[in-house]
This record gives structure tokens, sequence and C-alpha cells, in this order.
């Protein structure tokens, strides 16, 4: 009988250790791990999640309603050419950019853009950082109110509903 209460003692210390363990790593390594980005928050990959069925869902409506005057693959290089353009955060190319922003026709082409654009990191020194970004939030971190500026009067001239 002592020798049942000796095991049933180390089966509690077992026990008691691995709960201590648990919840150290959810109350203290895991917030940790997100808050370095080893990790990511369960909350950002469905709001990521919602963000990409949103942007699938307006791509598939504008397209349906209007005709893109470019391939998905001529989208794709002007898209690969803005990410260039503004990439890097000490040297950019922001009047291409700008050109390259102005090239779609109607609002199928901006969705067409958007969709082909799709998430992207900024580069910092060589080294990539921050969050993914679609082209609207990767548009307004790296172009100057004034370049937005003419890149909306572009759209509205041409009756594009989209504007940055």
């Amino acid at each position: 009988m002592a020798r049942r209460k000796i095991y049933g003692t180390d089966q509690q210390k077992l026990l008691i250790t691995a709960a201590v363990i648990g919840g150290g790593y959810f109350l203290i390594v895991k917030p940790l791990l997100i808050k370095f980005g080893l990790m990511q928050d369960p909350a950002l990959v469905a709001q990521q999640a919602a963000q990409t069925q949103n942007v699938s869902d307006y791509v598939n409506e504008a397209t349906s309603k209007q005709t893109p005057t470019k391939t998905r693959g001529e989208w794709q290089l002007i898209a690969d050419n803005i990410y260039t353009d503004l990439t890097q955060t000490v040297i950019n190319n922001r009047s291409d950019a700008v050109y390259q922003l102005a090239r779609p026709q109607n609002d199928a082409d901006v969705a067409m853009l958007i969709d082909t654009f799709g998430q992207r990191q900024q580069n910092w020194f060589g080294f990539s950082a921050g969050a993914l970004q679609t082209l609207p939030a990767f548009v307004s971190q790296n172009l100057t109110n004034a370049d937005i500026n003419a890149v909306n009067s572009n759209y509205q001239r041409k009756g594009i509903k989209f504007q940055f």
C-alpha cells in the first residue's frame, strides 16, 4: 500500500510539471514567439484568410462586369515592376511606379493588378521586413500623397471606381 502511494505522488509530480510547462508555453513562450514574428497569431491568420477571400470576391465581381484589357501574365509583369520600383525604402523609383499604376483602363484591370500583386513584404536594406501587404497598402506606404492623388485622378478620368 505504501508503494502505491509513492507511485501516486510521482504521478502527481509529473502532472504538475506537465501543467507548469504547458502553462508556461501558452502564457509566456507562445506570446513571445508571436511578438517576434516566429509564429503567426491565429487571429492574424484568420484575418489574412478573410482578406484573401475579399480580394478574390472583388476580382470575380469586377471581371464578371468588365473584360480586362491585358492578360493575367501582363498584369503580373506590371505588378512585379511596381514592387521593384517601390520595394527599396531608401532608393525607389516612384515616377515609374506611378506610370505603372496608371496603366489600368477599367475596374477589371485594377482588380487583376491587385490580384496579381498578391501580398508582398517591404525590403529594408535588402532584408524583408514588416508584414505582408496588398497593393493598396504597399502603395499607400511608399508613395507620396501627390503621387497617390495623380493615380486617383487618372482613374477618375477613366471612370475607374477604385481609389487608393
